[in-house]
């Protein structure tokens, strides 16, 4: 065989072969960007979750920094004592003894009431 029909043939098989082989690769390349991709659009989607938990964070803060300064300055508009004020901001604790928290309608019932009053719940001694 001539050096030319080599050439000839050689050229033969690439022109066959390259679009198989391209083919191939693409099959393979495209599970290996997919992959690649899956971990950045995971860590994206990972971010973008964080974010938007920060800002619904930060408006739940601005809005009940809102009421809280509305809750005063109509306090100051009554003109009230500071230590009605006071009292009005920062309400006293609802107190339980240990034996009425154990009775479980009871404490739900406290519970709920001082989450209505912006207070908290304070389990004390039997005393």
């Amino acid at each position: 065989m001539s050096e030319d029909q080599n050439d000839k043939l050689m050229e033969q098989f690439i022109e066959r072969a390259t679009p198989k082989l391209l083919d191939a690769m693409q099959e393979s390349l495209t599970k290996q960007i997919e992959d690649s991709i899956g971990g950045l659009k995971s860590n994206a989607e990972k971010l973008l979750d964080e974010v938007k938990d920060a800002k619904r964070e930060r408006d739940a803060r601005e809005k009940q920094q809102a009421e809280e300064f509305t809750q005063l300055k109509t306090l100051l508009e009554r003109g009230g004592s500071p230590a009605d004020i006071r009292a009005n901001l920062a309400p006293e604790p609802i107190q339980l003894t240990r034996a009425q928290a154990r009775d479980t309608s009871v404490y739900r019932r406290a519970k709920t009431q001082a989450e209505k009053a912006g207070t908290t719940l304070e389990i004390i001694s039997n005393d």
